[in-house]
């Protein structure tokens, strides 16, 4: 990883992609806005989806402990 300053903006690679891939996503939504109850929607499902995998993944180590 390079760890020198880029054009002065960045602390290293890992934080010029990232910083990149913000913008990028920037651009995208201003290409596709969505309304706020689209986005709190959306968030929603994220965060069902996440709790789910958690759940999935808590029974499965505990099948695997024997509990």
């Amino acid at each position: 990883m390079n760890n020198a300053i880029v054009d002065g903006w960045f602390i290293n690679d890992f934080h010029r992609r990232n910083s990149m891939a913000a913008q990028r996503e920037v651009q995208q939504m201003s290409l596709h806005p969505c309304s706020r109850e689209q986005k709190l929607a959306q968030i929603a499902r994220i965060r069902q989806h996440s709790a789910t995998a958690k759940e999935s993944a808590n029974l499965g180590r505990s099948k695997v402990r024997g509990f």
